[in-house]
């Protein structure tokens, strides 16, 4: 029962985020990172969570067929579905451990034939606000055992309807009277960088799935032939990080952190599937893609997000202050040395740090105040600080060792 009140609660805090103007998802599981159970052959997207197929059958007893794979880093070696090494090709997700394999086409479409499309539909936290324009993005990268690279490559929101079951023509068959919203009239054919598919649409409001894959027939499929001595009729894609976000969004980079040194701290937010990329400030060379990463900076760092919105580009900056690790030789251990409360409001206690010298400064180097403490337990005044977080260096009066602490005026 608390899990559940936990996972209701998250829902719950994700959807009263939606109707800010910082960078949030519509998608749900936009990165495939989140499953029930790991994949370990074909045709199981429904492995990842809020994720399906459609128009899929069951034939002599297998199914459902005409699903897209679910590929991710836990499938057990020799799956087909693995990462980086699957049936039809070797390549990791542009996030995380897990992404989704479709096949948007297949040469010799008839009915009765098995292996003709794939269609994956995801599910957005909520309905779309009518008449709000949205930017659709998602990563595709050629498989590379594929015989065609193709366009049309799109993504249609609906409220589910386009799901009819079954296919009474074949499996899977194209969609010409489904239109998606947002799809790519080049042909893809990088078997090595994750290529951008994006565009911007405006709500009706009953929109509550995404579906992604080639709706269009054969005679409106532009193909590029990769492997012209092979009888291989497929086309596979790998499609990576799909959201749907609200045009105006802006980057979020999030607030300015101090660590020690040797720790790993996340920046920028937990939104999966986003169409961000990050440097360091300064830098021309991405170093992670997504809504948040993981970063390890030896020295203090500023890092900078860009969010590239159907064209609305925007940027962030955050900064990380790196400072020594806490360890000193005061005559004593120094994790006794305690600063509290946290966050202080106008006193600050300090306990086991005797014939020492406090100094508080900001995280940008600026001086606040330094006071001298005589005995195990001090109070210092700290009501002329601004609202913050500093750092406070703990002097030894005789040896010049040092203790450094962080601390959080309110």
């Amino acid at each position: 029962m608390n899990q559940l009140k936990f996972l209701i609660a998250l829902t719950l805090l994700h959807l009263l985020s939606l109707s800010g103007l910082a960078q949030v998802n519509y998608v749900r599981n936009g990165s495939f990172e989140q499953y029930s159970s790991c994949p370990f052959g074909y045709d199981q997207i429904r492995f990842a969570d809020y994720w399906q197929a459609i128009d899929t059958v069951h034939i002599m007893g297998y199914g459902p067929l005409c699903s897209p794979e679910y590929c991710n880093k836990c499938s057990p070696v020799g799956s087909l579905v693995g990462v980086p090494l699957g049936g039809f090709y070797n390549h990791y997700p542009r996030t995380g451990d897990g992404m989704m394999e479709i096949e948007t086409y297949y040469d010799n479409e008839y009915p009765g034939e098995y292996y003709q499309r794939d269609y994956a539909q995801g599910k957005l936290y909520d309905h779309l606000v009518a008449g709000k324009t949205y930017c659709v993005s998602f990563y595709v990268t050629l498989a590379q055992e594929s015989q065609y690279a193709v366009n049309r490559i799109g993504a249609y929101l609906d409220n589910g309807a386009i799901d009819a079951g079954q296919d009474s023509v074949g499996c899977a068959s194209p969609h010409p009277s489904f239109i998606p919203q947002v799809y790519t009239n080049a042909v893809i054919d990088d078997t090595t960088n994750w290529v951008k598919i994006q565009g911007n649409f405006t709500a009706t409001g009953i929109e509550r799935f995404i579906t992604i894959g080639n709706f269009f027939d054969a005679d409106n499929t532009d193909t590029v032939r990769q492997h012209p001595h092979t009888a291989n009729y497929y086309t596979w894609y790998l499609i990576d990080d799909v959201s749907v976000i609200e045009s105006t969004a802006t980057a979020f980079a999030g607030t300015d952190a101090l660590i020690g040194l040797g720790d790993t701290i996340h920046i920028g937010s937990t939104e999966e599937g986003m169409p961000c990329e990050w440097y360091v400030l300064g830098g021309t060379t991405p170093i992670g893609y997504g809504g948040g990463i993981d970063v390890h900076p030896s020295t203090t760092t500023s890092y900078v997000v860009m969010l590239d919105l159907c064209g609305h580009i925007t940027y962030d900056t955050v900064k990380i202050y790196v400072v020594p690790a806490g360890v000193s030789s005061l005559g004593f251990p120094t994790d006794l040395i305690r600063l509290y409360p946290s966050p202080a409001t106008n006193q600050l206690h300090i306990d086991h740090a005797a014939n020492c010298t406090i100094t508080i400064t900001d995280i940008t180097g600026n001086f606040w105040q330094q006071t001298h403490l005589l005995t195990e337990k001090e109070t210092t005044d700290i009501s002329t600080l601004p609202p913050g977080t500093y750092i406070a260096t703990l002097t030894d009066d005789k040896t010049g060792d040092r203790v450094i602490k962080r601390m959080v005026k309110e």
